[in-house]
């Protein structure tokens, strides 16, 4: 066992009740079940980030090939800025500015 690091808590009345009737239950002690708690509650955390990770890389590798086929890309990509353009100066907004969006107005 690895060395022990001593930390204080507050619980609740009903959690202490809890507790103590789990530890003469199940005759393990008190420190134990707060123990494998801790461990139940982080290793939870952990599988919730690898399973978040893993949506988030699935998605960026489907995505990541939305655009490799287009031949034409950079005319695409002005008519989407003079798109965004008008939308912007119809809604009151400043237009994007940029080399290639001066070119398409």
């Amino acid at each position: 066992m690895s060395k022990m690091v001593r930390k204080q808590v507050f619980i609740t009345a009903e959690q202490n009740k809890r507790l103590k009737a789990q530890a003469v239950a199940s005759g393990v002690a008190e420190a134990e079940l707060i123990r494998a708690g801790i461990d139940l509650r982080l290793n939870q955390a952990s599988e919730r980030q690898r399973a978040w990770r893993a949506v988030v890389e699935d998605t960026v590798a489907k995505l990541s090939g939305a655009w490799a086929e287009r031949e034409n890309l950079d005319e695409e990509m002005r008519e989407i800025r003079r798109r965004w353009n008008r939308r912007s100066m119809i809604l009151g907004k400043k237009p994007m500015l940029g080399k290639k969006a001066k070119r398409a107005s």
